[in-house]
């Protein structure tokens, strides 16, 4: 069959993850120090100038994903102001830092807890109370996970989960077993995760597709209603010097249309790789099948979330299809912590920026 295969759409220097839309039908594109929106007809502007400098801006390399608040016509989701973007800086002090619509950036809070910081979503579903959930290496092979409210109220709901990172996200409700869990990918044994509020761990699946460092899964998504007839996929394709798949610096795209040829479903869960952008659709009832559909270049280098977006698409493009693939089965309380006093932490993190010393995530092997 002819796989699908991803479209190098917008060029990006230093590009690591995608999040949004925002309202305005933009995207925002984390790509080095700074944050862009990138409009339907692929002209960018900054987000945040503030963003890109000390105390705010990531160090040289860091994987500072992202995620973005969904409209909401009350104003308010959650709590949350719709169109604020929330950014992961993975360095010494692990910070998640806030950015309004208006492109002002604060420090949310400071993680020191959850060592460094490799992961972010936000709680759509609603079993973890709509909150901001956030990952990060610990020693040991462990990985915590912590809930932040919306004022930056912590929750470690888990200090000893396996090893995972990159694109996290949660799933809906209606996908059996796992329903409203945070998904999370391991690229070093090529399973897929879930963790629950109580911060329990389960296998998911394995993705059968390539494991390892640079290698394995790297970015989830659930496919959304509206996204098969009218929706458009995006992730990053990250310049990786030396490495087997050095990457490109792009924003991929590839458009819903071509997943719906390929046998994809409402409700599937996709995967994205960091070898080549390879596509892995799982779909779970009793038990849960995966099958790879598609890919980038074999220089490809997946980088962050994958990000699906239903409805009308951020710039059109005739998709590529293939075939309807057959699947093959595959394996199938948190302690509030007291709230951090932002002046204060803005001095922490000024300091780190300084004199820190930059702590790239951890990737021991465990397992679940």
């Amino acid at each position: 069959m002819t796989p699908l295969v991803w479209e190098q759409w917008h060029p990006d220097p230093a590009v690591v993850d995608v999040a949004g839309p925002l309202s305005s039908g933009d995207l925002v594109v984390a790509a080095g120090p700074h944050l862009f929106r990138v409009r339907p007809d692929g002209t960018q502007s900054e987000l945040s100038p503030q963003y890109a400098a000390p105390p705010f801006a990531p160090p040289p390399g860091a994987e500072a994903y992202i995620v973005a608040v969904p409209s909401d016509p009350t104003g308010s989701w959650f709590g949350f102001t719709p169109d604020t973007v929330f950014a992961i800086r993975p360095a010494s002090p692990s910070a998640v830092l806030r950015v309004a619509p208006t492109g002002k950036p604060a420090i949310l809070t400071l993680l020191p807890q959850a060592g460094s910081l490799n992961g972010i979503a936000l709680d759509t579903a609603g079993r973890f109370g709509h909150r901001l959930l956030v990952s990060g290496s610990l020693p040991g092979g462990h990985t915590a996970v912590v809930a932040l409210d919306a004022n930056g109220n912590q929750t470690t709901l888990t200090t000893t989960a396996p090893v995972f990172e990159g694109g996290l996200t949660v799933a809906p409700m209606s996908f059996p077993k796992f329903g409203g869990d945070l998904i999370a990918p391991d690229e070093l044994s090529a399973r897929v995760l879930a963790i629950g509020p109580t911060g329990a761990s389960s296998l998911v699946a394995n993705s059968s597709a390539p494991s390892g460092q640079d290698t394995g899964v790297e970015g989830a998504a659930f496919v959304p209603s509206g996204f098969l007839t009218a929706g458009t996929a995006y992730t990053a394709d990250r310049a990786t010097p030396g490495n087997p798949h050095p990457g490109t610096d792009t924003l991929l795209r590839l458009q819903g249309a071509a997943f719906a040829a390929a046998g994809v479903s409402e409700g599937d869960l996709l995967l994205s790789t960091e070898a080549s952008d390879r596509i892995v659709d799982i779909r779970c009832a009793s038990d849960c099948s995966a099958q790879t559909i598609g890919m980038g270049q074999s220089v490809a280098h997946g980088e962050g979330h994958l990000l699906l977006v239903a409805g009308g698409a951020v710039g059109a493009h005739t998709p590529s299809a293939s075939p309807a693939p057959t699947f093959v089965a595959a394996g199938g309380g948190g302690v509030p912590l007291v709230p951090v006093v932002l002046a204060a932490a803005a001095l922490v993190l000024a300091f780190g920026w300084l004199g820190g010393r930059w702590f790239r995530r951890r990737r021991p092997s465990s397992d679940a």
